[in-house]
């Protein structure tokens, strides 16, 4: 599997959801975005996505997802897929991944990482920023 061609990447996204129709296996996406947004870390965020298609491929494959704090190198979360066997080289295929509770040890940039067979095949970066507090409620005359 190491001389295996990487296979070439459509669409590599990130959302709060993925949603799999169990008759027709169309997928839906729900919440893309490119950043996110905590009033206090670490935060925790309920469930990512993590979308990605791909076509180009054939023979047994074994992807692999890793999140990355940027600013320190700091491995978040790392998730497998189960072993796939992809049969024609035309063939398009789209995979989604729903992560649970990830914590985000501070603002920053992060980074998804796709790997194939430990080689990265995809890279997806987004934000997570600095909210606000909202005002406090007027103070009341004593």
């Amino acid at each position: 599997m190491s001389d295996q061609v990487p296979p070439s990447v459509q669409a590599f996204l990130v959302c709060d959801t993925v949603i799999e129709d169990s008759l027709t296996h169309k997928k839906s996406l729900i919440g893309l975005f490119t950043h996110l947004q905590a009033q206090v870390f670490p935060c925790q965020h309920q469930q990512l996505g993590v979308y990605f298609c791909l076509t180009d491929a054939q023979g047994p494959y074994q992807f692999d997802i890793t999140l990355v704090y940027l600013n320190t190198d700091q491995v978040i979360c790392r998730a497998s897929l189960p072993s796939v066997e992809i049969r024609d080289r035309l063939q398009i295929s789209d995979f989604g991944i729903n992560i649970p509770a990830l914590v985000f040890p501070a603002p920053g940039r992060y980074e998804f990482r796709l790997m194939m067979s430990r080689r990265l095949i995809a890279q997806k970066d987004f934000h997570v920023i600095q909210a606000s507090m909202p005002p406090g409620p007027p103070a009341q005359p004593s």
